[in-house]
């Protein structure tokens, strides 16, 4: 079961990727996607509670040895997957919302979404230090 979710977790986020890189403007498509991202989240909502008992005393004192032990189990690795895969998706779509008040709105994501989908916080990096250059703006919590 847990390798059937690892494959789901990993394939099934392709065509949302496609949406968020190609119709970030449509409501429907950015539905889809939101609740796709509802989906990931309920799967690692039905893993992650079975194993709070377990998991409560390295979050509220964390220790790299007890965190690293459980992330090398087959469970968290799944988790951490599943949070990984959640969080870049989730990004993505919040990076190409805000490329869409630029006038090279595709371009922008062309550039920055794949390196997000592949490496996650390097991609937002380099996304949130072009923001800042191209806007001259250094708030960057603003809203979409």
């Amino acid at each position: 079961m847990t390798e059937t979710i690892f494959q789901f977790i990993t394939y099934a986020p392709g065509p949302f990727w496609l949406l968020i890189l190609f119709l970030p403007g449509n409501r429907k498509a950015m539905l889809a996607v939101d609740l796709f991202l509802i989906l990931l989240a309920g799967i690692f909502f039905a893993n992650t509670v079975p194993l709070l008992k377990e998991l409560w005393p390295m979050l509220v004192q964390p220790d790299f040895a007890s965190i690293r032990e459980f992330t090398g189990s087959e469970k968290g690795a799944l988790g951490s997957w599943n949070h990984m895969i959640l969080g870049d998706l989730w990004i993505g779509r919040w990076v190409a919302q805000d490329t869409l008040k630029s006038r090279h709105h595709l371009i922008q994501r062309l550039i920055f979404i794949p390196p997000i989908l592949f490496f996650g916080p390097f991609g937002v990096f380099l996304y949130l230090i072009f923001r800042i250059i191209s806007r001259r703006d250094p708030e960057l919590t603003r809203p979409l």
